[in-house]
């Protein structure tokens, strides 16, 4: 077992975590045309912050590595040994354990001298970037996390899920928004509208319904809350996949001003 950091070159490219998700998985495909020991093929950024790091924490093998009696002399000098794997524009960084929070706060400390980005990829919540935007979200049952596209999918496909339905007392939502250097930026959320049971369903019947009759939709602009409704579970994913992935907003002109922040 290693302790992993994926190290990113800050590009135009990479502008919010999504895209450092994207890159990280792209990255460990190792396809590029090159040897992922050596420094030949990165770019400049890539090979002077790796320089950097080698100084302190030499390649367990390869070009760059320490001959055998001084990368082993000690037990300290051997747990500083570190794989990496070489790219254009990023590095995977395997660490020993030993030495991962050390390894962590070097990295974290060098970062913005040498133009990269570091993502713990133990802690899909530690992306640390000036300037990167980083999509949160919570819901009912959870904190404000760093999620991907697939955890917000799941979290809205599951919105009416009978068994969230009846742990949440019959109201799930999901809220997400973009944070920048610890500033957060404005949120869409959304959440079940359920099926009218009429009354005297309600009086006599304490069973949670799962009966969807529309989504609210809600997003913050204008120093205010703009409320709509969204029948159709595909149109909301798709309205928030839009909002998310290609940062563009849906036309408020037909939705209602609720609330004034």
């Amino acid at each position: 077992m290693s302790f992993d950091l994926f190290v990113f070159e800050k590009r135009e490219e990479i502008k919010t975590s999504l895209d450092v998700f994207a890159y990280q998985e792209e990255f460990t495909e190792y396809k590029e045309n090159k040897d992922y020991e050596s420094l030949e093929g990165c770019s400049r950024v890539i090979s002077c912050w790796a320089k950097k790091m080698f100084e302190k924490f030499p390649p367990i093998s390869g070009k760059y590595a320490l001959p055998d009696e001084i990368a082993y002399a000690t037990e300290d000098s051997e747990n500083h040994l570190t794989d990496y794997s070489l790219g254009k524009n990023g590095v995977y960084c395997a660490f020993s354990y030993n030495v991962e929070d050390e390894a962590l706060e070097f990295v974290k400390s060098i970062a913005d001298e040498y133009g990269v980005g570091v993502y713990n990829l133990q802690n899909n919540d530690a992306i640390f970037c000036k300037g990167i935007d980083i999509l949160k979200c919570t819901t009912e049952s959870t904190e404000d996390v760093v999620c991907d596209w697939e955890n917000i999918e799941n979290y809205i496909e599951s919105l009416n899920d009978i068994e969230r339905v009846k742990s949440s007392e019959g109201f799930t939502f999901i809220t997400l928004w973009y944070e920048t250097d610890g500033k957060q930026g404005n949120f869409i959320q959304c959440s079940p509208c359920y099926k009218n049971k009429g009354f005297f369903s309600s009086l006599f019947s304490k069973k949670i319904s799962n009966e969807i009759d529309s989504y609210i939709f809600e997003i913050e602009k204008n120093g205010g809350v703009y409320q709509t409704f969204i029948e159709d579970k595909a149109e909301l994913t798709k309205v928030i996949k839009a909002w998310c992935i290609d940062r563009k907003e849906p036309d408020i002109r037909e939705y209602k001003r609720i609330l004034d922040l």
